[in-house]
């Protein structure tokens, strides 16, 4: 479901809010979303809730929402790492942000549950931090999901 044009490899580190801001900024001038400000209010209530900083440098700031139709991903690397409260404390170097469609919530709570059984089974955070380009980030992406079957 990750398109080569929803990966972006060069978001500014910073304060977390902010880093999101420039992630739904960079979503809206590529054309992916409309309102960008609905986008993130929505996501950083999510993350007011319980931060979406998983371990491993991963973090997968999500929301329901009626601004798409059908989930959306979007990956973004952070090369200097943000502190992201994260279940381990360590830097966030990944984002994979998901937008689901508030009528069929359980569409992303299946790619949760992936993205979750991929960081914990394979390297794909590491070997995605540092890809070279967008289409290096997809191959990598595909390889490890092929391990976990």
């Amino acid at each position: 479901m990750l398109r080569e044009d929803h990966i972006f490899l060069d978001l500014k580190s910073g304060e977390k809010a902010k880093v999101l801001q420039e992630f739904v900024g960079r979503l809206k001038e590529s054309g992916l979303i409309k309102d960008e400000k609905v986008i993130l209010k929505e996501l950083l209530e999510r993350e007011n809730l319980c931060s979406t900083g998983l371990e491993k440098g991963i973090a997968v700031p999500h929301t329901l929402t009626d601004q798409v139709k059908k989930p959306l991903l979007a990956l973004a690397i952070i090369k200097e790492g943000l502190a992201y409260e994260s279940m381990d404390q360590m830097p966030t170097y990944v984002l994979l942000l998901i937008l689901g469609n508030k009528e069929s919530p359980g569409a992303q709570l299946k790619i949760l549950a992936h993205v979750c059984r991929l960081v914990k089974e394979t390297g794909v955070v590491e070997r995605v931090k540092n890809a070279a380009s967008a289409r290096d980030v997809c191959a990598i992406l595909d390889e490890e999901e092929g391990k976990i079957g």
